[in-house]
C-alpha cells in the first residue's frame, strides 16, 4: 500500500503507475489474513474500519462487503481513483489525506478499529511524525477500539537484506514481475525502489521496465514504535510477526505487527 501524505498532483504522485490490484494475488492474500484482522474487527466497540494508506482498496472493499462501514484514506489521488468505482453499491469511501493531519480528512468521524497496513507508516521520516500520526489515529477511535499496525521488519532487513521477494502475476501480455529492491542507509532509513517489470519470453525484448521510482522510508523497528504509541494513549499493545497472528522473532519475522488498543 501507499503512505498517506500531503495531496499531490498526479505528475509527482511515485504510486500514479503502480496498480497494485493486480500485483498481488489479493484473493488468496485475503483469504491468509482475513480471520487474524475480523477477530480484532470484531473486538471493536462498533462495526466501522478506518483504513490508513489504503491504496486501490483491496482491504477496504473486503471487509465493506463484510458489513462494516469502511473509510480508507491514502495520499495517492491516482490509487484512490483505482478503488473508487470498484465501491459503487458498498458502505466503503474514499478519500485523499494525510496520516500526520488525520482531522483534516475526518472531522469529527469516529471509528471502532483502523487498520495502516503494508509500506505506509514508514513514508513517515521523523519521529515528530509518527507521534502526530499515532495521537491523530487514538483520537479517530472509540473507547476500545484498535488500531492494526503492519510493517516489515526492519530488525530483521537491517541484516543486509537488498531486495523483497518477487511477485509474479498473469498479464494480457505475457507476466508482470514485481520487484522491489532496497538500499540501507545511516539512521535505519532505506531506499526503496518499487519497479514493474513486463516478462515476454518472445518478445525481441524480453523484459520491459513498465515503471521505477525510488522513494526513502524510515524503517520504524519496535523500539521505537512502542514508546510513541504509549505517549498517544494506547494501553494495550500486543506484538506479532504477521497478519497470521504468529509471534514477533526480530531476527526472523517477515512482518512485525501491532494490535495497539485504546481505553
Amino acid at each position: 500500500m501507499s503512505d498517506t501524505g500531503p495531496q499531490v498532483p498526479e505528475a509527482s504522485d511515485p504510486y500514479a503507475k503502480l496498480q497494485y490490484g493486480r500485483l498481488f494475488a489479493w484473493p488468496e492474500r485475503l483469504q491468509r489474513e482475513g480471520p487474524f484482522l475480523l477477530q480484532v474487527l470484531q473486538e471493536g466497540p462498533e462495526p466501522s474500519l478506518l483504513d490508513l494508506g489504503c491504496g486501490t482498496g483491496e482491504h477496504a472493499l473486503h471487509f465493506a462487503g463484510a458489513g462494516y462501514r469502511v473509510l480508507g484514506v491514502d495520499r495517492s489521488e491516482a490509487q484512490l481513483e483505482q478503488a473508487r468505482p470498484r465501491a459503487a453499491g458498498t458502505s466503503a469511501r474514499f478519500v485523499a489525506g494525510d496520516l500526520v493531519r488525520l482531522h483534516e480528512a475526518l472531522g469529527e468521524e469516529r471509528f471502532g478499529t483502523a487498520f495502516c497496513l503494508g509500506n505506509t507508516l514508514v513514508h513517515l521520516q521523523e519521529a515528530k511524525e509518527l507521534a502526530a500520526a499515532c495521537r491523530g489515529v487514538h483520537a479517530a477511535l472509540r473507547p476500545g477500539g484498535a488500531w492494526v499496525i503492519q510493517i516489515l521488519n526492519y530488525a530483521r532487513l537491517a541484516q543486509g537484506e537488498r531486495h523483497l521477494p518477487l511477485q509474479f502475476r498473469p498479464d494480457a501480455e505475457g507476466e508482470i514481475v514485481f520487484l522491489r529492491l532496497l538500499r540501507h542507509l545511516p539512521d535505519r532509513r532505506l531506499q526503496f525502489f518499487p519497479t514493474t517489470l513486463r516478462l515476454r519470453p518472445e518478445a525481441a525484448v524480453p523484459v520491459e521496465v513498465v515503471s521505477s521510482h525510488v522513494t526513502t522510508l524510515r524503517g520504524w523497528q519496535r523500539d521505537e514504535l512502542e514508546p510513541e504509541l504509549h505517549q498517544a494513549g494506547f494501553e494495550s499493545i500486543v506484538w506479532y510477526g504477521d497478519l497470521c497472528g504468529n509471534p514477533f522473532q526480530p531476527q526472523s519475522s517477515t512482518d512485525l505487527v501491532c494490535v495497539a488498543r485504546r481505553h
